[in-house]
This record gives C-alpha cells, structure tokens and sequence, in this order.
C-alpha cells in the first residue's frame, strides 16, 4: 500500500471551495481571500439607524434598544433592535449581527439567502417601519421614529 506523507504546515486552507477551483497555490496574488465553510453565502449590510426624534435627523443611540429588564427585574422592554430584526426576518433569515457599543445608531448584518435584499430594499423595510412602537411588559408605550435611515452594502470587513 502506498504511503503519502501528510503536508501540513503552512496557512492554507484546507478547502477553498469558492477560490481557484480547489486549495491555494500559495499566492493569493493582490485580491483577499475569504473562505466560509460553515454556512451559505452571506450579504453584508451596514445599517445607520436614524429618524426625526423632534430634533432633526438623529442617530438612534441603540446601546439601550437591545432589549432587557428595568424596574428592578420585573419590567421586560424589547427594544428597537428586535423590531428591526423581525421586520428584516420577513424575508431573509440573520446569521449575524452586531450593535455598535456607541451612539451612531449602527447595526451590521449579514444576511442570507444572497440576494433577498440589495441595500435599496433594506433601505425601503427599515424606513418603512416608520414610528416604531415599542409595548413593554408593563403596557408602557414609547414610539422611536427611524424614517431617515441609512443602509449600505460595505462587504465584510472586520474591526
């Protein structure tokens, strides 16, 4: 029987399904290369959230939009973001996203299946959400105007 001895050593991916047919040839040349072996192709968005809150055009600072409990634990608020989240899964389905720890009011997605949203599309969902109105636990009511976001299709990119 014959015996290959293993290569290893080297960064190269093991697979690289989406690059020159096969595994690297050792130059990747001018151009990055991202492989993803874990799941289906994703678009990448970079969303400003922002709306007429009686001041103008504003971000939305989101760091509280998240979600969670006040009132000492027993009052649940579900935050903008969720809103945001649900009104983008009517169409596509979030594999990750990320709030910005700032008041900028941004939050990057990605989302598949390729191509069930352009950033016009996204732009027109988010937008049209208008005055969101956000129910707490309690029955309080607040409403976040987001009519004047922004969307963008930046690609991938890492901090």
């Amino acid at each position: 029987m014959a015996y290959f001895p293993p290569f290893n050593g080297d960064a190269q991916p093991v697979f690289a399904l989406d690059i020159n047919n096969g595994p690297q040839t050792g130059n990747i040349g001018a151009t990055d290369a991202l492989v993803q072996m874990q799941g289906p192709k994703l678009d990448f968005f970079k969303v400003l959230v922002n709306g007429d809150q009686g001041d103008g055009n504003a971000a939305v600072d989101l760091r509280n939009e998240l979600g969670g409990y006040t009132s000492g634990g027993t009052v649940f608020n579900p935050g903008l973001v969720q809103q945001i989240n649900q009104a983008i899964q009517r169409t596509a389905t979030i594999a990750i996203y990320q709030v910005e720890g700032d008041a900028t009011g941004q939050i990057s997605y990605a989302i598949y299946p390729a191509g069930a949203y352009d950033a016009a599309s996204l732009q027109t969902t988010i937008r049209g959400l208008g005055n969101v109105q956000i129910t707490s636990s309690s029955g309080a009511v607040t409403g976040v105007q987001i009519n004047n976001s922004a969307v963008t299709q930046p690609g991938f990119k890492l901090a």
